[in-house]
């Protein structure tokens, strides 16, 4: 029935011609051609008048068509928004991160993060660069914003990232202002904690927190963050530091890996002082 009420709308105007060629002929059968001529004048008028009053009345069929129509066309238009938007900010990240690659004195590798893996308290992320493309592990990976952490473990194309966000990571740090030297470690949401800044010391919220030259494991002078809180710690002479990140972990997209590693006999003794950090740390 929708098929054939379809069908009558669409080819409306032919079937009112074939309806009013039939009435023309039939009445022509039935009388003198000359007197039908005022008649069939005025039927066709009155059609003409009562399609034109009914004309207003919308075609369902049609307006489903163009709505179904227009509602493809907003979702193509979206996604072209979604595109150029990606793109843009893709854009602005990039610029960002070539001016850090012109600026600075070291080789990078750029890369992109295809994977991110949260077992527990350890948060790693996967590049999609490794071993054929001169990664190794040991090295450290940045953005324009500063430290993400250093690199694990690589295959020929792929390479994996210990971030700041782990329990098992400690940095070497300092404040930029006053050079106190201390130790970044995370304190498991989305801080990290500045170990071993005495009391005597001024710290003040907002400061600037940097690598250390004093560790071979992340060259110096990378920005970690900034300070977000100073608290006493009542049970050391020492304050408790709360660091907010520089570098937004949980919307990683493009990084730089610089492409140095540490001496071998100097990365051991780093990594037997580490172990000694964790114990006074952490007691254990």
């Amino acid at each position: 029935m929708q098929r054939f009420i379809e069908f009558v709308l669409r080819y409306r105007e032919h079937i009112i011609a074939v309806l009013l060629s039939i009435i023309a002929l039939a009445l022509m059968s039935y009388g003198d051609v000359t007197q039908l001529g005022g008649f069939r004048a005025l039927i066709i008028g009155g059609l003409g008048l009562a399609q034109e009053a009914v004309a207003w009345i919308p075609n369902p069929i049609a307006l489903q068509r163009e709505n179904q129509a227009l509602r493809q066309i907003n979702m193509e238009l979206l996604q072209e928004v979604m595109v150029l938007r990606k793109a843009g900010i893709e854009n602005e990240q990039l610029r960002r991160m070539l001016a850090l690659r012109q600026n600075a004195m070291f080789t990078y590798r750029a890369a992109s993060v295809v994977g991110k893996t949260t077992f527990r308290t350890r948060q790693y992320i996967t590049l999609d660069r490794g071993s054929n493309d001169g990664i190794k592990p040991g090295m450290n990976v940045v953005t324009d914003a500063g430290l993400v952490g250093s690199v694990i473990g690589t295959s020929g194309h792929f390479a994996i990232v210990q971030t700041l966000f782990n329990r098992d990571v400690r940095v070497s740090a300092r404040l930029a202002s006053t050079r106190e030297e201390g130790i970044i470690a995370w304190d498991g949401f989305e801080y990290l904690l500045l170990h071993n800044i005495p009391k005597t010391h001024t710290v003040q919220v907002g400061d600037l927190v940097v690598t250390s030259s004093l560790s071979t494991r992340y060259f110096p002078e990378i920005p970690i963050g900034t300070v977000e809180s100073v608290v006493p710690d009542p049970s050391s002479m020492f304050y408790r530091i709360t660091v907010r990140p520089r570098v937004e972990f949980w919307r990683l997209e493009q990084v730089f890996v610089i492409l140095h590693t540490p001496p071998t006999e100097q990365l051991t003794l780093e990594n037997a002082l580490q172990e000694f950090i964790n114990h006074r740390i952490t007691g254990r």
